[in-house]
């Protein structure tokens, strides 16, 4: 008489593991890439922004003082903000944004946003021209801003380049 083995598994286990794992594996790398999501929408947030301010302040008066004409984007690590004029500390203005990231100072709150960016200031002229300081030499080479998400993963850079401003 053939008496059946009672060590190993069958094949239709086999298939059920592979079929729980491949559903674990699935939840596990949307999870990831939601962080993904947040950092690219916050850098092309960012880049929106500062294509505003060099927007503004090419449409400013070009004949005015430089205290008007020159707009600019600067962020400490925790927050950006909008400003108007050759001191990045005064005349916070307000973005363009959603009002649950915008603090009472005017600023975009970047934890809210569940991202962190690394410390810039931006001035533009009523050029479109960047600087890394008002008054001063425009930029000489790129300027890299850093997105990254809080919890770690995939950094998202932004560059601006020199004499243009452009922002690829």
């Amino acid at each position: 008489m053939f008496r059946k083995s009672q060590k190993g598994f069958t094949f239709l286990e086999l298939i059920a593991v592979l079929i729980i794992l491949g559903i674990l594996a699935a939840v596990a790398v949307t999870r990831a890439t939601n962080f993904d999501v947040e950092v690219v929408t916050g850098a092309d947030t960012l880049k929106s922004h500062l294509r505003y301010a060099q927007t503004m302040a090419m449409n400013s008066n070009p004949n005015a003082p430089a205290d008007q004409t020159v707009w600019g984007i600067s962020c400490d690590g925790t927050s950006y903000w909008l400003f108007n004029g050759t001191d990045s500390g005064d005349n916070i203005m307000r973005l363009p944004e959603d009002d649950s990231y915008i603090d009472a100072n005017r600023r975009i709150n970047l934890a809210a946003k569940k991202i962190s960016v690394s410390g810039f200031t931006v001035f533009f002229d009523n050029r479109g021209i960047p600087y890394s300081a008002y008054p001063g030499t425009p930029l000489a080479s790129d300027l890299t801003i850093s997105v990254s998400p809080i919890g770690g993963g995939t950094n998202v850079n932004i560059n601006i380049k020199p004499l243009t401003g452009y922002m690829p």
